[in-house]
């Protein structure tokens, strides 16, 4: 319990060292800000000429999981502090003092995205509000292309927050660019004059929690507010951690709990919420001079403060990546769809169950429960800088999901560049499944892979690492190894790089696998034997034609799957046509492969 209304109260306690004690009587903290004014919710029609629909509206079926989305524009004054961030993911090894205001009353427009439940009954009182990340100089939805699957399925509701002006401004990939109509209004730079370093961002944000908390923009729900996660990815992390550290520690805190996914500087240790920090192996395998590196900022659990760090996991993962295909081809065209890497990139271990089990614990944490369990550090050599790895690659120590601590390919937090090439490989780590000799040599048979991957699910959750309907999902897909078969999965076959650098059935699984579509398991049954036929046809090379055939075949029917998926208004216009097109690639190239 947090103990608000009492300073007497609040001082006493932090002299036994229980709570930090309160500020003054009249600090300028962000709770105690002016509501801004809300314009909203804005119509919103995806597929209009003009663009006059939110951008990146959700194409994840929302209204038939009882969701539902709604844009809102916010506007009012802020302040400009004296904080700093760190460059990149915002990684360094000392926290932020509490900052001053520089100078007050600078105007701004900006805009949240809300997706809730549309009945009151189903929401779990819990709101995380996203920090929506700007490195790509457009919104990027991280949290909620990793979480929303678990999001929805356990009723919490999502606000993103453009706090940053890049999104907003950029002349080819910004909000304005993308619907001038729509956004043209919006301005994080008070009329031009601060337009370096994002000064209102933090105000922003704080402003954007309170309209959360008491506007109206959660309609019914609104009501049953109990807990506030404040909460950002990557560079947004950065800037989260040092709301946290600089701006919220100004006045009683807006935000609940704070949850900071694989970025964020060392946090202080009198703070007054939980702080939640997951990290994947990039933090600690990227070189420092890339900026992603956390080494120097990690710091002990204690009874305010979580970090995991999960092993084999990538910075920029793999199912945030592929969910959005169908998304980026509508709103932002000139995205490209595949890295550039030395090696295949995007590791394949589903950092996305461990975010679920942290906000989990966190929303439990803060209302007084348990604290979160604690989780082994990624194994580091006696220079305290170089990873730890096995004979195959794979890091030793750290947070071991199942399908890591079963392997069946090299999964790493490291990349780079290819010669001569430019970009942010560093950040997207490397997945090379393991040749046929090793996965023999490991799982002779499929019980030798199959009942130690079991019995890992089980330990990770016994251990608190993944929630129970997770560790049903990590087992319905183990059977979709070839693992233990004794088959080759070459091209056309195998889960590796993306899709138009190598078509795969596993990769197009993977695709359809993430939206999590209403009636999509029989399509993933489907690709399961699609896998098969196209292995064997790999291995028994002398009747490759005939189990390339039941391959087609197989698609053949997939496609049919999902042309009804779209009939039934199960699946949008651009996931059908994105899934079709990557069936027919690979029924092109089987066919004239036979």
């Amino acid at each position: 319990m947090r103990f608000r209304s009492s300073l007497a109260l609040a001082v006493l306690l932090a002299a036994s060292g229980l709570i930090a004690a309160a500020p003054a009587a009249g600090a300028d903290g962000p709770a105690r800000g002016p509501l801004p004014t809300i314009e909203g919710p804005i119509p919103s029609v995806p597929g209009s000429a003009d663009h006059d629909y939110t951008f990146f509206a959700s194409d994840l079926g929302l209204p038939a999981r009882g969701y539902v989305e709604q844009e809102y524009f916010f506007s009012g004054t802020a302040n400009v502090y004296d904080a700093t961030v760190a460059p990149g993911i915002g990684a360094r090894p000392t926290p932020s003092p509490t900052a001053s205001v520089v100078s007050s009353g600078h105007p701004y427009k900006t805009r949240m995205v809300v997706r809730r439940p549309a009945r009151a009954s189903a929401f779990n009182g819990t709101v995380v509000v996203e920090w929506l990340n700007a490195t790509s100089q457009y919104d990027v939805e991280a949290l909620w292309f990793r979480t929303h699957e678990f999001l929805m399925r356990e009723g919490y509701a999502w606000v993103g927050i453009t706090a940053q002006s890049a999104p907003i401004t950029n002349p080819a990939l910004g909000l304005k660019a993308f619907s001038p109509t729509r956004y043209g209004s919006l301005d994080l730079t008070a009329g031009g004059t601060l337009t370096t370093g994002d000064p209102l961002s933090y105000d922003v944000f704080a402003q954007g929690i309170r309209a959360v908390r008491g506007s109206g923009v959660l309609g019914s729900l609104q009501r049953r507010v109990s807990t506030v996660i404040a909460t950002g990815v990557s560079q947004s992390a950065g800037r989260v951690s040092v709301f946290a550290n600089a701006i919220e520690t100004r006045g009683t805190p807006v935000a609940d709990a704070v949850l900071l996914y694989i970025g964020g500087e060392k946090m202080r240790t009198d703070l007054r919420v939980p702080v939640f920090k997951v990290l994947s192996e990039t933090e600690f395998a990227a070189a420092p001079a890339t900026s992603a590196n956390e080494i120097s900022s990690l710091q002990p659990d204690t009874r305010r403060m979580r970090t995991w760090t999960v092993a084999g996991t990538s910075h920029s993962d793999w199912a945030s990546f592929a969910v959005r295909y169908a998304l980026l081809r509508r709103d932002q065209p000139t995205a490209p769809l595949r890295d550039n890497c030395a090696r295949p990139s995007r590791s394949r271990i589903p950092d996305r169950y461990t975010l679920a089990a942290a906000i989990d614990h966190l929303v439990t944490w803060e209302r007084g429960g348990v604290a979160p369990p604690t989780a082994p550090r990624i194994a580091l050599a006696a220079d305290g800088l170089t990873v730890l790895r096995d004979s195959r690659g794979n890091a030793l120590g750290g947070l071991r999901l199942a399908p890591f601590a079963v392997p069946i390919a090299l999964d790493a937090g490291v990349n780079e560049n290819p010669p001569g090439g430019a970009g942010l490989c560093f950040l997207n780590g490397t997945h090379i499944p393991f040749d046929r000799a090793t996965l023999d040599a490991l799982y002779p048979d499929r019980q030798a892979y199959l009942r130690p991957f079991a019995e890992a699910v089980r330990e990770n959750v016994k251990d608190g690492y993944v929630l129970p309907a997770d560790a049903r999902e990590m087992l319905r897909d183990a059977p979709a190894s070839i693992a233990g078969r004794g088959l080759e999965c070459g091209p056309l076959c195998a889960n590796v790089a993306q899709f138009p650098i190598q078509p795969s059935t596993q990769l197009l699984r993977d695709h359809t696998a993430f939206l999590y579509l209403n009636g999509g398991e029989a399509l993933l049954r489907t690709l399961d034997e699609a896998t098969l036929a196209v292995a064997r046809g790999q291995t028994d090379v002398a009747r490759q034609a005939r189990h390339y055939a039941d391959a087609v075949h197989l698609l053949e029917r997939y496609r049919a799957g999902v042309d009804r998926l779209l009939r039934l208004g199960r699946a949008t216009g651009g996931q059908a046509a994105l899934l079709d097109e990557y069936a027919t690639t690979i029924i092109g190239q089987l066919e004239a492969a036979k």
